[in-house]
């Protein structure tokens, strides 16, 4: 059995890293968002969180270097669900483990590779580049939802269709904004866009809350309902 616990205490490992993801991200987004705003006007309620890491921003190389430790944490997150999933034989957690990693390591070309421009430069390719890559990015994360949502029974699967309500809901009234990006009349853009990635970031907990419950419990893992874990019959 030592195999066995040593193959439990790995899985452990991996799914702690959907807790640090989403505290690097939200950290990094305030800190260096209240760093931009001290150096230069930056508003959390009318500028999008891209525009961190946009060509241009003085905080650039501090947001790219969050997001890329915040993708890499959340590869290793997916592959931790992935073994949650293989130890309950819940094929949908499974699976929503590999959308979780897929979608964070294409996440890892978009802000290194393709940034938007900061708004007072002159827009390139680059700009279209990052909102087409966003949007796969996005599609990536609603399949690792809905498959979260299908593996996991009871309450879980209501929060994760609210959520992914929410999430899907708040960005596309953001995107809504980028209409006035010309005139740098974007109103409440940034605050819906913080509501989705927050919103992500919170389901994301959850998630790695009740994977991780068995493994906490040292025993093999068993996964129910959302009150106890994933289910088998996914």
């Amino acid at each position: 059995m030592v195999g066995g616990t040593r193959s439990h205490s790995t899985t452990k490992g991996l799914l702690i890293c959907g807790f640090a993801a989403a505290a690097v991200y939200v950290v990094g987004d305030l800190v260096l968002g209240f760093v931009y705003k001290s150096s230069r006007l930056y508003s959390f309620k009318d500028q999008w969180i891209s525009e961190l890491t946009a060509r241009g921003s003085p905080v650039r190389p501090g947001m790219v270097t969050v997001i890329t430790i915040h993708d890499l944490l959340l590869i290793a997150f997916g592959i931790g669900v992935w073994r949650a999933g293989a130890d309950a034989q819940n094929r949908s957690l499974r699976w929503a483990g590999v959308a979780l990693s897929a979608a964070h390591a294409f996440g890892l070309l978009i802000h290194s590779f393709f940034p938007m421009t900061s708004r007072w430069l002159e827009p390139n390719p680059s700009d279209w580049m990052h909102g087409a890559a966003t949007a796969v990015w996005g599609i990536g994360i609603s399949v690792a939802m809905v498959l979260a949502a299908v593996a996991i029974r009871g309450w879980f699967r209501w929060f994760s269709i609210v959520s992914l309500v929410v999430i899907v809901g708040s960005s596309a009234l953001s995107s809504v904004a980028i209409q006035g990006m010309e005139q740098n009349d974007t109103p409440w853009a940034g605050a819906l866009e913080r509501v989705s990635a927050y919103g992500f970031m919170v389901w994301l907990v959850v998630l790695a809350s009740i994977t991780l419950r068995p493994y906490r419990a040292e025993t093999e893992p068993s996964l129910g309902t959302a009150q106890s874990g994933p289910s088998r019959a996914g």
